[in-house]
């Protein structure tokens, strides 16, 4: 984690100089719904998972930035409470700038942490995604987040086997 920590503190560090010269949106902050579909272990049937997403991206300029994502999702599988949250970031690709309808993928890294609550301790581990989506603006500082798809690698339950997880979200962008 302290490596990962240290590459993203020589990104931001390395982006300084093209700071100045951008003119779109520097910091977007965002919110909404998201849906998981995730691989039980064992070979179980998939569970899927509703919740919610928050997110913050900072733009080096039109086409790159530096994301954080953070979800909570909950089922009740066999009528036991799960609590499944997410804590990633990462690089995010902008390929056509900011425009009327915005197109990026990203790649993110992180810890995934399943909680039970009937029987704690929660289980956290490293999990990664990569996907991407498409925001439509409404306004020069609102957006609305028509969906977002990743894939999802989640290493829980000590990674034997890893889960092969699913989200879609959607929401509103907030742009500074």
């Amino acid at each position: 984690m302290k490596k990962l920590l240290g590459l993203f503190g020589l990104f931001m560090l390395a982006s300084v100089p093209a700071m100045a010269q951008y003119s779109g949106p520097r910091v977007e902050v965002n919110g909404g719904y998201t849906y998981r579909s995730f691989e039980a272990p064992g070979g179980g049937p998939r569970i899927n998972f509703n919740g919610w997403d928050a997110g913050a991206a900072f733009n080096v300029n039109s086409w790159v930035g530096v994301a954080a994502d953070i979800d909570g999702t909950y089922a009740s599988p066999q009528n036991i409470s799960v609590h499944f949250y997410s804590y990633m970031f990462g690089p995010r690709i902008y390929p056509l700038g900011h425009h009327k309808i915005t197109p990026y993928a990203h790649a993110l890294f992180g810890v995934a942490d399943i909680v039970i609550p009937s029987s704690p301790p929660s289980n956290s581990e490293f999990s990664w995604e990569v996907g991407g989506g498409v925001d439509y603006s409404v306004g020069s500082h609102l957006a609305i987040r028509l969906g977002e798809v990743d894939y999802e690698r989640t290493s829980n339950f000590g990674g034997n086997p890893d889960q092969n997880n699913f989200k879609y979200k959607g929401g509103i962008v907030f742009r500074f």
